[in-house]
């Protein structure tokens, strides 16, 4: 098949978004119009589940295919540093331009595992101390005198507030308007395979001001949880990032 034959690939990412989370779905206290019309217009999967509900095992698995008992990652760890395959060098051999916007949480951080460039938003993680994400240096460039991290929720907290910098300054704001350029400006002979992996709705939960006040008023279905979650009730701690606990109804409504 020649170059001009293949289909360009814009592969979407959205961490811990659960699948019935899309108006498309039913849920009704939900807003997802974009993300409706590609459900529409595509084809959706209503039974499809990822081998581990553990993200690095969960992107170990997206790059080779496997599951965690043939990749290695059993449990939340480092991806390894490679694999004997992977997707990105798949897609190479067949004559695809592979480019990462977003979010990849690969060791080193700057592994690419075989894309040929990223634009990388990590959450604000630094693995060691030559490392700046792509995010963080394009805020830099644009508000030296501000702190990225000023909304004061952090990675794993389980509290929300609205996000208190200007909203163009938002890292999801930021990874979909990459991508946007990325297409508008790809001139490459060879078509392309685009990842965009935005970093929310996983901690932290920090959605622009309009946003929240979107849903302030919203009938939100009761948050559920089973009879095995009883004996986790009780807080192992009083600081924001706790493992188990049970919350007050109106902080975890506002976190929802």
């Amino acid at each position: 098949m020649s170059p001009a034959s293949k289909p360009n690939i814009l592969f979407l990412m959205a961490d811990q978004h659960r699948g019935d989370c899309l108006g498309e779905d039913g849920n009704a206290a939900i807003s997802t119009p974009h993300l409706d019309r590609i459900a529409r217009e595509g084809v959706r999967f209503m039974n499809a589940y990822s081998s581990t509900p553990t993200c690095t095992p969960g992107r170990a698995g997206l790059l080779t295919g496997l599951s965690p008992w043939n990749h290695g990652m059993l449990a939340y760890g480092r991806v390894a540093n490679r694999y004997p395959y992977e997707m990105p060098m798949a897609l190479a051999g067949a004559g695809y331009y592979t480019y990462a916007i977003g979010k990849l949480h690969y060791t080193p951080q700057r592994n690419l595992h075989g894309y040929h460039g990223a634009l990388l938003d990590e959450s604000g993680r630094s693995e060691s101390i030559d490392f700046r994400s792509d995010y963080r240096w394009w805020f830099y460039s644009e508000a030296p005198q501000l702190d990225p991290d000023a909304t004061g929720v952090r990675f794993h907290h389980y509290n929300a507030k609205p996000y208190v910098l200007p909203e163009r300054l938002h890292p999801t704001g930021w990874t979909g308007r990459a991508a946007t350029e990325f297409i508008n400006g790809y001139q490459r002979r060879e078509p392309f395979f685009l990842k965009v992996s935005f970093a929310r709705p996983h901690s932290q939960y920090d959605p622009p001001q309009r946003w929240m006040d979107k849903y302030r008023e919203a009938a939100l279905p009761k948050a559920q949880a089973g009879k095995w979650a009883e004996r986790f009730a009780q807080r192992n701690s009083d600081k924001n990032d706790i493992w188990r606990g049970r919350m007050p109804d109106a902080e975890i409504r506002t976190s929802r």
